[in-house]
């Protein structure tokens, strides 16, 4: 039996959807939905389903492209499904004038399918990618709530859930940066995570990864900034980009979590309306941060919200020197009262750096 994937999703105005099905060539089409994670396959795409269909799949921009709601079907009756996300490069989009997307996809597939991170908690799982002429897309074994992005503002997002999810994404970078060739992220939104069933932050988008296996950064990549809110002022003035670059993106999203706000990229006018202009606008030594209806959640404990605002303000800090590792961000976390008090179940199952 053939497995056939649908995601309908909107290309260009002349395909307003597509649906994925496995090659003959280079990869056999799986058998079972769970064969479907490894090794990936190579899709191809066509036309299909309604414009409307595919708004109604759709979860948010990348910096990129977007990204969708899809449904693997196995055989004809459809019977067994397997829910997934879809994210497309958008070839209209102006961050990939002058560069090569089919590079993004298989830098992609690389990163993915290493054996050094293949199986890490807060990265997605690779089922298949396309490289044909006019799409350029991949396809990840995820169910999500939704990104965090559009999580930020939700008032049933809890203090527990985003401290979880503070934690989870420090996780990660800390070992991507740890690695005996470091990886960088470079393009670190809230846009480019979801966010799982329970709560665990998952990294889906390395369009401007460099390091470890895929190496030093490609020269047409050396022209695209980071994600819009999220852009490392140092790297701006002094045109140097290093680890330190993820760790003042991060920062931005720890404002993000701790202060219920959202980054509108479209609404951005000037300067002021980024989360770390905002924050050292109003931050004092001492200070919380912490938005006043998540002091009255659960788990909340008065001690930790200056704790956490010095750690975020710290992130955000225009010299790299002085901002912290992300191993020192994931330490001062953990020493937070709310891990000490409710305990942390990602520490029973740690991630070991492989080098």
């Amino acid at each position: 039996m053939a497995t056939e994937i649908a995601a309908p999703v909107p290309l260009t105005n002349r395909h307003p959807g597509f649906v994925l099905s496995g090659e003959a060539q280079p990869k056999k089409a799986k058998a079972s939905l769970a064969e479907c994670s490894e090794p990936p396959q190579r899709l191809s795409i066509n036309p299909a389903d309604s414009d409307l269909e595919a708004t109604k799949n759709l979860i948010g921009p990348t910096q990129f492209g977007k990204v969708y709601r899809g449904k693997i079907c196995e055989g004809v009756s459809g019977s067994k499904t397997q829910n997934v996300i879809v994210k497309i490069w958008d070839e209209k989009s102006d961050d990939l004038v002058g560069h090569d997307d089919y590079l993004m996809v298989e830098e992609e597939e690389m990163f993915l399918t290493d054996a050094s991170v293949v199986d890490h908690p807060n990265l997605v799982n690779l089922i298949g990618y396309c490289c044909e002429e006019q799409v350029r897309a991949v396809v990840y074994d995820l169910d999500p709530l939704d990104t965090l992005h559009n999580m930020m503002l939700k008032d049933d997002f809890n203090w527990l859930w985003r401290i979880k999810v503070a934690l989870g994404i420090a996780r990660l970078l800390d070992f991507l940066h740890g690695q005996n060739k470091p990886y960088l992220i470079f393009n670190i939104d809230a846009c480019h995570i979801m966010v799982d069933q329970e709560f665990n932050p998952i990294l889906f988008d390395f369009g401007l990864m460099s390091g470890g296996l895929i190496g030093e950064m490609s020269y047409p990549k050396q022209f695209i900034y980071m994600s819009l809110g999220y852009v490392d002022p140092f790297f701006v003035n002094r045109g140097l980009r290093g680890l330190f670059s993820d760790v003042f993106s991060y920062g931005v999203i720890l404002v993000e979590l701790i202060a219920k706000i959202a980054i509108d990229k479209e609404k951005l006018r000037s300067i002021r309306d980024l989360p770390d202009e905002w924050a050292r606008s109003v931050y004092k030594p001492g200070c919380s941060l912490v938005e006043k209806s998540l002091e009255k959640d659960a788990g909340y404990h008065a001690t930790d919200g200056p704790i956490i605002t010095k750690l975020a303000m710290h992130c955000v800090e225009y010299h790299p020197k002085d901002r912290p590792t992300m191993k020192e961000v994931v330490e001062q976390l953990q020493s937070l009262q709310v891990f000490q008090l409710h305990g942390d179940e990602q520490k029973k199952k740690p991630f070991m750096v492989m080098h």
